[in-house]
């Protein structure tokens, strides 16, 4: 497929997914601007692929990473506190446990 017919569908595509045409052309080319989840985009220079393929990223997203990432350090922590002899290094690690037990409640997603 010719660069300039992809250029084309890639455009319309956008498009169909809510890219709004822009009246101003680009001050670096003249070309054709879109705007599209908040970017200014140029159908001539600027990678309309890259904008197709982006995902949004949402709250719901990076809570569940984050939950992921607590109930790894809770399970190396709670391994950590069991073999654990010095009375101190065992309140820390009990009140790192609890810090994480409390962020997990505050990141319950709907």
């Amino acid at each position: 497929m010719s660069k300039p017919r992809e250029k084309m569908q890639l455009t319309v595509e956008l498009m169909r997914r809510g890219a709004v045409m822009m009246k101003e052309p680009c001050p670096i080319d003249n070309g054709v601007q879109l705007r599209y989840k908040g970017k200014v985009l140029c159908t001539t220079h600027d990678d309309l692929d890259a904008a197709l393929s982006s995902k949004e990223i949402t709250y719901a997203d990076v809570a569940l990473s984050l939950k992921d990432l607590i109930v790894v350090k809770l399970k190396e922590n709670a391994a950590l506190l069991e073999n654990e002899k010095d009375p101190k290094k065992q309140i820390e690690i009990v009140s790192l446990i609890t810090d994480c037990v409390d962020l997990m409640s505050k990141l319950e997603v709907s």
